[in-house]
């Protein structure tokens, strides 16, 4: 009996999560609010509504977060439903090997992710909370080192660690940003007299709903590696709908009115600091620290499980230790600067929404004897390679890059065309052929 014990370090990284381990939607949900509430999404709502109407920056979030929410649902159901995470469910979609290249970019996703939020929360502590609260800055890699060892710690221990800490830290991190809110609004200030307010640099539109998309469309795609622990499909996409439909574009709405208050002021920590109260510099630091574990420890996470279905012998643990140095690393290098911030979610719009789309068309339309209907006891009878529903994947991926440097474009939300043309043609390559068997091989 001793030897069918599971690991405390291992979460069922590389086959189906049981039905004993099976969680309900608030729980699945909770995770993704705890994805949501990051110091990114402060940057990039700063981003968007800075310089541009309040009410234009709304509608950017929510035509952004509804793109996101309808992917991660549809995703979450199908982790709900094969208790398997990401990595192996496309498998079926791809082939053995073609998943594989899929899954190396997640992997560098989550890196990448985990680079930028550490970089981010290091630099608001030793410019901001911990500047404030100790009479001088904390050397910024200093910071980064110990924050990333703490975040591996979390995401080595899985969703049960990751689910735990994210009841704790949601509640108050929300009240912390309604407090900063009223803060900031304090006196004869109101909504109204900073929502109109613009300035030069203002994205256009479907510009900034690209970024929205690009900004969470990781999170999106790796819905099922939290889903696969979904006690039925309602309760993986519900989950995903309290998650993404409300918890992300609350936040973003919430960022971009402080945002306005503050005179464009980006930086969440600076925000708070304003008034000079130490108080306000104690929940600086705890909203600073909170706002990247949360989030960080799901890149570690998902990154892990990326590269366990490809090495399914490897530990997940080990896997989360090396990827946590190498984060960390990214961190150390910069990865958080503007410039850099940018070109990597301009990358992550163009290649990762028509992957999630073709995984989506195959699972919903195509699930037959060629993929192997999704069954967890199959994934080794998987082909190595399948070719159709991953050149549809490249189609879509080079129309982004056709789009971004030329002036054809169907939505100009760069993001959206990529998730149209990837989905378009392999559904209509599986209608013109009239045979779901070969239309998916």
């Amino acid at each position: 009996m001793a030897e069918q014990k599971q690991s405390i370090l291992e979460d069922y990284g590389a086959q189906p999560v049981p039905e004993k381990e099976q969680k309900g939607w608030f729980g699945i949900g909770i995770v993704y609010w705890g994805i949501a509430v990051c110091l990114p999404a402060f940057l990039i709502s700063g981003m968007i509504a800075g310089p541009a109407k309040l009410s234009t920056a709304v509608w950017a979030f929510i035509i952004g977060s509804v793109v996101l929410g309808t992917i991660a649902i549809l995703m979450g159901i199908l982790g709900a439903q094969t208790k398997l995470s990401t990595g192996l469910s496309a498998k079926f979609t791809y082939g053995r090997f073609g998943a594989n290249i899929l899954q190396f970019i997640l992997f560098f996703g989550c890196w990448g992710w985990f680079g930028v939020q550490l970089g981010f929360m290091a630099a608001g502590l030793g410019d901001g909370g911990l500047a404030f609260a100790t009479g001088g800055a904390m050397p910024i890699w200093s910071m980064i080192i110990i924050g990333g060892i703490l975040m591996t710690l979390t995401a080595m221990f899985g969703f049960k660690a990751i689910e735990k800490l994210s009841v704790i830290a949601i509640p108050l991190l929300l009240i912390i940003l309604v407090a900063t809110l009223i803060s900031v609004y304090g006196g004869d200030k109101s909504i109204a007299d900073v929502a109109n307010i613009t300035a030069e640099g203002a994205m256009p539109f479907g510009v900034a709903v690209s970024v929205v998309i690009g900004s969470f469309i990781v999170g999106a795609l790796i819905a099922p590696d939290i889903t696969r622990y979904s006690k039925s499909r309602s309760a993986g996409g519900w989950g995903m709908a309290f998650g993404m439909l409300l918890g992300f574009p609350a936040v973003l709405i919430l960022a971009g009115i402080m945002v306005k208050g503050a005179g464009g002021e980006m930086d969440f920590s600076k925000v708070m600091l304003s008034n000079n109260s130490g108080f306000w510099g104690f929940l600086a630091i705890i909203t600073i620290i909170l706002a990247a574990w949360t989030t960080n420890d799901n890149n570690l996470y998902s990154g892990a499980l990326s590269i366990n279905a490809m090495f399914p012998k490897l530990k997940k643990w080990m896997i989360t230790v090396i990827s946590g140095a190498v984060g960390t690393i990214l961190a150390l290098l910069g990865i958080n600067t503007a410039a850099g911030f940018q070109t990597f979610l301009s990358f992550l719009a163009i290649l990762i929404p028509p992957a999630a789309a073709v995984m989506i068309i195959d699972y919903y339309f195509f699930k037959s004897t060629a993929n192997k209907k999704y069954e967890g006891s199959k994934i080794g009878e998987a082909p190595d390679f399948r070719m159709i529903p991953f050149i549809c994947w490249i189609v879509g991926s080079a129309f982004g890059f056709i789009v971004q440097y030329t002036p054809v474009r169907f939505t100009s939300i760069t993001a959206m065309d990529t998730i149209i043309v990837g989905a378009v043609v392999y559904l209509i390559i599986g209608m013109v052929t009239k045979n779901k068997a070969k239309a998916a091989a």
